[in-house]
């Protein structure tokens, strides 16, 4: 605040100064003044957004009297400053002025961020073909200027990108990757809107535990650094994820302290929006006068900024206050400009949130047809925006609507589906886990956990240790007895446990060694290598393709790795990932085909996970597939006297040829000593006549080599009971 009311005292100096001399402020006072301001908005520390709201004022008092570039510099901090304030519809009318005249800035500051807006223009265009473009500008720009705090921001951008197209895993890996650099930059908030931002990725895909969890740790760390502003922002968010799960105790307790902050530092749009969060808990308490004439005030307030997306969730709380109170007319109106707002953003989520409640007006008016519409209308964008957490709303009211309507088995339909989420769905079975969260956030409250633990554990300890002396003097001499007679019984067992525990050492031994043929750091060097270079030579659309199918096969491969079999389905996608993502490497030099009898999918037949991925990694690197025009990969997978026949060939080089080809002579590759293992465990498990065998064909017709694993065949029931057994043993 200090250093904002510096910047004001010395551009009103300036101002006065010109003006009582008679002069206009020539272009080398303006050049100065902007430069200060730019130097406001690009302030490291993450001081409040809304200091930039005054600078703005300020500049626009000597725009007339400023050059071309000068005024495309203030139109840009002017498109920045309504973006950070939430006024869309203002930052879109500026955008659309600054791209008609076409600017070119030589400040490298400017650039990145003309780049950002640019980026965040498209989105709320809805062209993300053209925002993920201006988003790999945006990051080559930041990257020049080497600050860590703008490539967080950029990567943050992209993560963004990926969460509209619902895509969890690639929107987590950006903001993830953002994080690295918010650790590394001067920035005290960066990484606290790292955890905020991921925390809105998991409240999106509806696991709320995992969200709160997030946001809690930005608000430690914004309290850790007195950035009051976003203490407000965090405390909030916590307070709408409270009300989400129905536990309006601690979203009045959060909201309260979000109010508190936003009153000391005299921010009238936080404490609009606090009121509008207030205005929603009303509701939820059943307090819908109180609720009308709060968000009614709220409102006003949020008008002056020009905050869409806020305006709208106010008019949405309305149309609920008055919904509940039977007033059909004012809940459809206020729906009506709930819904002109949200559309005037492209907020999709939000206007299907509207769609359910005009719906649901319509049900109650008995308005059978408008209702229907309404509601469709709400699950269709709902399905669109994998919003499954909301979508279970739209399913109870179509069943009450067919229901009345005398639909029966639709109306049962949409009954069993709306049953079926409410069992199966983590948001609810979580609502505790996310209150006891919320409730245990303060620090001394931690710190008295842990100490009340550490009694309850020590008395558990001296209690126990009486116990176990009254019991030793009370039979000692039994317990000799049974040493002596059961010595030789001990004995055994020892030997048997310490025989378990080195198979089981031997397992574990052969499970990382698997994971670390999988995880080969080459191939991942390499494969990172290639998403780089595809983006620095302006092809995005195939880094992208290249990175989402790459992430998948990592999490793919680390989620199934431990486990002793998997589905076939799930195998097929991990070799399919494995292999395009190879193609890729490779610019499709080899094509590879995978097929599965049907049988084995109808008997839902079970397979040791990634058996066969060695040998097609020895296929494609020492079979010489990159090297070859029409290389081929071929993977079958059939009943075969009785076991699970796995035939994959290939029609490369052959193992002859390319040893001669390898440098290290010496080499020995894991897959056949590792592979051979994994058959031999399974024999002995199942009793089975599984076999690993390897031949080349070096003919001139035909080269290449053909591996055949023949493995005992393990349906799904038969894993399951297996497991069971061995959780009760």
């Amino acid at each position: 605040m200090k250093r904002l009311l510096r910047y004001r005292l010395s551009l009103l100096l300036i101002l006065i100064s010109l003006s009582v001399s008679g002069q206009t402020p020539n272009s080398t006072n303006n050049s100065a003044l902007i430069a200060a301001a730019i130097k406001e908005f690009d302030d490291p520390r993450g001081v409040d957004p809304m200091k930039t709201y005054t600078i703005i004022n300020d500049l626009k008092n000597i725009k007339n009297s400023c050059d071309a570039n000068q005024k495309n510099t203030i139109d840009l901090l002017t498109s920045e400053q309504q973006n950070r304030q939430g006024n869309i519809p203002g930052f879109l009318i500026q955008m659309e002025q600054l791209i008609n005249q076409n600017p070119r800035f030589s400040d490298p500051i400017l650039r990145q961020y003309y780049a950002l807006n640019m980026t965040e223009y498209y989105v709320y265009k809805n062209d993300l073909t053209t925002a993920s473009t201006q988003n790999l500008k945006h990051i080559f720009e930041v990257k020049k200027l080497k600050k860590n705090q703008d490539i967080a921001q950029a990567y943050q951008s992209r993560s963004f990108l990926f969460l509209i197209k619902n895509n969890k895993d690639s929107s987590l890996f950006y903001t993830r990757l953002s994080s690295k650099f918010a650790k590394r930059s001067d920035s005290r908030i960066e990484l606290a809107l790292c955890f905020h931002n991921e925390s809105k990725i998991h409240a999106h895909f509806g696991d709320l535990e995992v969200a709160v969890e997030k946001e809690l740790l930005a608000l430690q760390f914004a309290e850790k650094y007195n950035l009051s502003y976003y203490e407000s922002v965090f405390n909030r968010t916590i307070s709408n994820y409270s009300l989400e799960v129905q536990n309006s105790k601690e979203s009045k307790n959060y909201i309260r302290k979000a109010l508190d902050i936003s009153k000391k530092l005299y921010d009238q749009r936080s404490i609009a929006l606090c009121e509008i969060s207030q205005g929603g808990i009303l509701i939820f308490d059943q307090r819908f006068t109180e609720a009308i004439e709060l968000l009614e005030v709220a409102i006003k307030k949020l008008e002056r900024y020009k905050d869409a997306e806020n305006i709208g969730k106010g008019h949405e709380y309305l149309g609920n206050a008055y919904e509940k109170t039977n007033k059909s007319t004012e809940a459809l109106r206020s729906f009506e400009r709930a819904l002109k707002y949200y559309e005037s953003i492209g907020n999709r989520d939000k206007i299907g949130d509207v769609f359910h409640s005009i719906g649901e007006v319509y049900l109650k008016q008995k308005l059978f047809v408008k209702a229907e519409l309404y509601l469709n209308k709400s699950i269709e964008i709902r399905t669109q925006q994998s919003e499954n957490n909301k979508i279970y709303t739209s399913y109870r009211v179509l069943s009450d609507l067919y229901a009345q309507t005398g639909k029966k088995d639709a109306s049962f339909l949409y009954l069993k589906k709306y049953v079926d989420f409410i069992e199966l769905n983590s948001t609810f079975k979580n609502s505790q886990k996310i209150a006891s969260l919320t409730q245990k956030n303060s620090s001394e409250a931690r710190e008295r956990l842990l100490e009340l633990q550490g009694e309850t554990l020590e008395k558990e300890l001296k209690e126990k240790k009486i116990l176990q002396l009254q019991s030793d003097r009370r039979f000692y001499g039994i317990i000799f007895t049974i040493i002596i007679l059961l010595l030789g019984g001990i004995i055994v067992t020892i030997m048997l446990s310490q025989n378990k525990i080195k198979q089981e050492q031997r397992d574990a031994e052969m499970t990382q060694s698997l994971l670390r043929s999988q995880m080969n750091p080459h191939f991942i060097f390499n494969a990172m290598s290639v998403i780089q270079s595809y983006i620095y030579s302006n092809t995005p659309d195939i880094a992208s393709k290249f990175l989402v199918n790459f992430s998948r096969l990592i999490r793919l491969i680390l989620e199934n790795s431990h486990k002793e079999f998997i589905p076939l389905e799930v195998e097929e996608e991990i070799l399919s990932k494995y292999l395009n993502t190879q193609k890729l490497r490779f610019e499709n030099r080899f094509n590879f085909k995978i097929k599965i009898e049907e049988e084995l999918r109808l008997k839902r037949v079970m397979i040791p996970p990634m058996i066969t991925q060695p040998f097609i990694e020895n296929a494609i690197e020492h079979g010489q597939l990159n090297t070859i025009s029409n290389g081929l990969i071929t993977i079958y997978m059939a009943q075969k006297n009785g076991l699970l026949d796995i035939t994959i060939s290939d029609n490369g080089v052959g193992r002859t040829k390319a040893n001669k080809i390898k440098k290290n002579k010496n080499h020995k590759s894991m897959a056949i000593t590792i592979t051979s293992e994994r058959i031999d465990i399974l024999n002995r498990k199942f009793k089975g006549k599984g076999s690993l065998s390897i031949k080349d064909f070096n003919l001139e017709e035909k080269t290449g080599t053909q591996v055949n694993i023949s493995l005992p065949i393990v349906c799904e029931n038969i894993t399951f009971n297996h497991e069971e057994k061995s959780t009760h043993n």
